[in-house]
């Protein structure tokens, strides 16, 4: 399990989104600990198509001062990340890393390279030239963390006063390591286990013109799955309790998309975050899997996904 003592990384681009992330993980990370990076673009490639020291005198000359100037912003909106940081309650320092191919990826290696223990970044960022877009590398960052994240979207300072963490749950390894994760890693005072189940009657439009029979074992098929359901989420409470965190449980059927029932259940309950595996169990239980993405671009909510373990993932 990754230390909540080990610093957090905090994406910090000068946007409003990335001034919400560091204020949500002021109250929602454990660790007191933070490195906040900026990842900015070398201009001089795009402008010259070399790297400066391959050009001559003059052309190098210019080349250095331009990437120069972009550094020195940098290292402005570091700092500026820093103050933000520290208000919030973190023990921060700034990290300036050049960008050589995907921002997602500088943000990666710079966590390994201060060993983080997770990534906190706004869902979306600063347009433009001149700094790191979080919007454009969040997706990037759910697909190929080997971390956990919390992704926040720029809304998420304005919620009023936040409710219980919303922990997802489908009885798969994926949902236990997020809980483990979350306990571990997040300042929970009270949390929710969510289970959500399909329901074969509210397929009933779709099944219109079938008998009354089929209709029949639609009914008795919700029947079972309510019940499984309920005793699923009783489990996801069991590991919450194992991971410290006291929970209670929820068990709804999904009124639509899995992912938009679990948010509409964090508006209800005025979460203060919600929790998930990226990967899930498939079939007729709520495969987080497939609603990670769901979750995460449509939240006003901050959301901490937990991806698998190396071995079993991989990007």
């Amino acid at each position: 399990m990754i230390s909540s003592k080990a610093p957090v990384l905090l994406a910090y681009d000068g946007s409003p989104g990335s001034a919400s992330a560091v204020s949500a993980a002021g109250r929602l990370v454990k660790s007191r600990r933070a490195v906040v990076c900026n990842v900015w673009a070398r201009l001089s490639g795009p402008i010259f198509r070399s790297e400066p020291a391959q050009l001559p005198g003059v052309l190098r000359d210019a080349a250095e001062e331009i990437d120069q100037i972009e550094l020195d912003a940098a290292r402005r909106t570091a700092a500026e990340g820093v103050r933000l940081a520290q208000a919030a309650g973190f023990d921060a320092e700034p990290l300036c890393v050049a960008e050589r191919d995907h921002t997602w990826r500088a943000l990666l290696d710079a966590a390994q390279s201060v060993d983080a223990s997770m990534v906190v970044t706004g869902a979306h960022g600063q347009s433009g030239i001149r700094r790191a877009l979080l919007g454009s590398v969040s997706t990037g960052l759910v697909h190929h963390s080997g971390l956990p994240l919390l992704i926040v979207p720029s809304a998420g300072e304005e919620m009023p006063a936040p409710g219980p963490v919303l922990l997802s749950y489908d009885g798969s390894e994926s949902a236990v390591r997020a809980i483990g994760s979350a306990g571990e890693l997040l300042t929970i005072s009270e949390a929710r286990v969510v289970h959500v189940w399909d329901s074969w009657v509210a397929r009933a439009p779709a099944l219109a013109g079938a008998s009354g029979s089929v209709m029949g074992i639609a009914v008795e098929l919700d029947e079972v799955a309510d019940e499984q359901s309920t005793d699923i989420s009783a489990r996801g409470v069991e590991e919450a309790a194992l991971a410290g965190v006291a929970a209670t449980a929820i068990s709804e059927s999904a009124k639509g998309p899995v992912w938009r029932s679990l948010l509409d259940i964090g508006d209800r309950q005025q979460a203060a975050a919600i929790v998930l595996g990226s990967r899930g169990l498939g079939g007729i239980s709520a495969a987080l899997g497939s609603v990670s993405n769901g979750v995460v671009h449509h939240s006003q909510r901050p959301v901490f996904i937990v991806p698998p373990p190396p071995e079993a993932g991989g990007e």
